[in-house]
């Protein structure tokens, strides 16, 4: 898998949640900052290299070679 160069940002995950999730607007910003600093402590300690919205427009976390090896995952 190529690296990961850019994730999706905070505003997007905020729109994701108020689409998905039905919040109002200072939820969605709220819920997804806390998302986004999960992700951040996950990329840490080498778990995530970062995250994404697939192809079906789901938010998707991307493993490291490492974890996704002990998962058996293709990368």
């Amino acid at each position: 898998m190529a690296d990961i160069s850019q994730s999706a940002s905070r505003s997007s995950i905020a729109e994701y949640l108020r689409h998905v999730q039905g919040l109002d607007s200072t939820s969605a910003d709220r819920e997804a900052g806390v998302i986004i600093d999960n992700f951040e402590r996950m990329k840490a300690m080498g778990y995530i290299k970062g995250w994404c919205f697939d192809e079906g427009g789901h938010l998707d976390l991307i493993p490291t070679d490492e974890i996704a090896h002990l998962l058996g995952e293709e990368q």
